[in-house]
Parts: C-alpha cells; sequence; structure tokens
C-alpha cells in the first residue's frame, strides 16, 4: 500500500511537472505545440502593457486553464448522469482488451462519420446528418474520456489505500495524469486522438453508460 502511495504521489507530481514544464518550454520558444496559443490573438486587444504581459503568462495561463477546463467538463458529466458513468467507468476499467475494442469502435465509428460525410455530397438532404452525428460522437468522446479519467483515479486511490472518498478526487488525479499526456511534445496528437477514440468507442458501445446493450432481438419475430 505504501509503495502506491508512492507511485500515485509521483505520478501527479510528474504529471504536474510535464504541465508546467512544457508551458515554461513554450514561453521560452523552445517548445512549439501543435494547437495555436490563444493568448497571442487575445494579447493584441489588451492594449501593449497588458497584453505583453498576457503574452508572456499565456503558455501558463493555457495550460493550467486546460486542465481545470477538462475537470470541470467530467465534473458536469459525473453529476448531470452519476449511473451511466459509474457503469460506463466499470466498462472502461475492465480491462485492455476491452479498451482495445473500444478504441478499434471509436476509429470505426470515425470512418462511418467520413463515409456519410462523402455520401452526403451527392445527397444534399442528408447534409446536416454530418454535423449531427458529429456531435454524437464528440459527446461521446468527452464522457468516455471522463469515465476513463475516473476509473484511472479510482484504481490509483483504491491501490493507495484512499479510496472511500469523493469521486471527484478520483476524477482530478485522471485527468490530471491524462491531461499531463496531451501536453507530451510530438506524443501529444497522438495521445488526444487515442482519447478520444477509445472514449468514443466506450461510451457509444455501451449507450452512455446505459443497461442494455446494441441488439436486434427486440426486432425478430416471435414464433408461438
Amino acid at each position: 500500500m505504501k509503495r502506491w502511495r508512492a507511485i500515485l504521489m509521483i505520478g501527479v507530481v510528474a504529471a504536474m511537472a510535464v504541465i508546467l514544464g512544457t508551458a515554461f518550454l513554450e514561453a521560452e520558444g523552445r517548445l512549439e505545440l501543435p494547437w495555436p496559443l490563444m493568448a497571442r490573438q487575445l494579447g493584441q486587444r489588451f492594449g501593449p502593457f497588458a497584453g505583453t504581459q498576457l503574452i508572456e503568462a499565456g503558455p501558463y495561463v493555457q495550460a493550467v486553464a486546460g486542465l481545470l477546463l477538462q475537470f470541470l467538463i467530467g465534473t458536469l458529466i459525473l453529476y448531470a448522469a452519476p449511473e451511466r458513468m459509474r457503469r460506463l467507468t466499470d466498462a472502461v476499467a475492465s480491462g485492455w482488451r476491452q479498451l482495445g475494442q473500444f478504441l478499434l469502435t471509436g476509429l470505426m465509428l470515425v470512418l462511418g462519420l467520413g463515409a456519410v460525410a462523402v455520401l452526403s455530397a451527392f445527397y444534399v438532404h442528408t447534409a446536416a446528418l454530418v454535423f449531427i452525428l458529429g456531435a454524437v460522437l464528440f459527446l461521446g468522446a468527452l464522457a468516455g474520456s471522463a469515465a476513463l479519467a475516473l476509473a484511472i483515479g479510482r484504481e490509483g486511490l483504491r491501490r493507495a489505500g484512499w479510496s472511500g472518498g469523493s469521486p471527484l478526487v478520483a476524477l482530478f488525479v485522471g485527468t490530471t495524469l491524462l491531461y499531463a499526456l496531451t501536453r507530451l511534445p510530438y506524443a501529444a496528437p497522438l495521445a488526444m486522438a487515442l482519447l478520444g477514440l477509445m472514449g468514443a468507442g466506450a461510451a457509444l458501445s455501451t449507450r452512455f453508460g446505459g443497461r442494455r446493450t446494441w441488439s436486434l432481438d427486440p426486432l425478430r419475430e416471435v414464433i408461438e
């Protein structure tokens, strides 16, 4: 138990070091993440002095804001559907094989969405369907990623003997560890893609944590 407590604490501290370290390297101009720094656009609207300060602190603000935003989104999802999120979390915590299946499902969903988008170019009446399915896929990725963060934090706290507290603590621990992966140089896009695909695959495979699985059995004719 003491060993897992040390591992968990070291992991969280290392994740925070990655988050702040990449922000420092970005502020020094030694690192450029694959997404634009919003402070550069916002800094131009606050005058030369305040704008310069915002641009200098921008990487740190953006790094911390991203972590807090991920945590707040996960918190809202947990409060909105606690029972469904419990079942979804149990599903993603069932093993690596299940995660691999969720990843494959998410990839198939993205390919299916791409096929719908291509076919809709030849049939304009279904053009809105692409945006609707894209929104469902995006919401699934958010819910699934929150469930994955909760599962990681819950398992870490359980092994460390700190389980039984608020689920938000487990969510914050898991969110910090996963968010650090999205800040790694060169690996950030791949990490975000994997997390999004696994999250969407898990959410849609379980009907967002529903009690029933996908099946056509209710449509079968019953022969008496």
